[in-house]
């Protein structure tokens, strides 16, 4: 059987003490155990070495269809062309992230400028827009200090509803989010962390989504 290819991205700009890389570090293998299929990992490291903010010459360049964006701004692309075939290429998007002030990390919001794009990865019709990507199942591992992703909400989550959206517009909805929260509030984050892997793998994790890739 072929391995599974899949797109990891780190948005963590901490090492050794990120609480969500150590969420990824007890999730992912046992997803992939139960998958029963080697998994080869294209991983971008997007905390630690930061993509560059969209140029002059790539903003102008969303405005333009894309054959004509492509022969006027080719080279301002590359970038922004390299990410969406490693997406492309991808079995399944592993999103590895905390929350930065409510919301997704500037690191993963350069990400995702890079990778909308009008006519490459999206369509606009009457209608809206319409996704061009093929769907695949996406992970999100989000950690967050605060009290967040809880009933009644005790700070407001952009993070999932923004996620979910943006996501969605270049054609992955199948997204599942696996979160931890609170972790500011005891002095064991990774002790914690490590807790919320356990309980998501024992009673929450999708075997239809899993199923639909093995």
């Amino acid at each position: 059987m072929n391995s599974l290819k899949l797109l990891l991205l780190d948005c963590s700009p901490r090492r050794d003490s990120s609480t969500s890389r150590h969420f990824t570090r007890h999730l992912l293998p046992a997803m992939a155990e139960r998958l029963g299929r080697d998994i080869e990992i294209t991983r971008r490291e997007l905390g630690a070495q930061p993509l560059p903010a969209i140029s002059e010459a790539y903003a102008e360049s969303l405005v333009l269809p894309a054959d004509v964006a492509r022969e006027r701004y080719g080279d301002a692309l590359a970038l922004s062309d390299e990410l969406i075939r490693e997406l492309n290429e991808a079995d399944m998007l592993w999103i590895s992230t905390p929350v930065h002030n409510f919301t997704v990390p500037a690191v993963l919001k350069n990400w995702i400028d890079h990778v909308v794009r009008l006519d490459v990865t999206f369509t606009a019709t009457a209608q809206g827009k319409v996704g061009l990507l093929r769907d695949r199942p996406t992970f999100v591992a989000v950690t967050a200090g605060g009290a967040m992703f809880r009933e009644p909400a005790y700070q407001p989550d952009f993070f999932r509803p923004y996620l979910s959206a943006v996501l969605g517009v270049i054609g992955l909805k199948d997204v599942t989010f696996m979160h931890a929260a609170g972790l500011a509030r005891t002095d064991e984050p990774l002790a914690l962390v490590e807790q919320k892997a356990a309980q998501w793998l024992r009673h929450e994790s999708p075997g239809h989504t899993l199923s639909s890739i093995a």
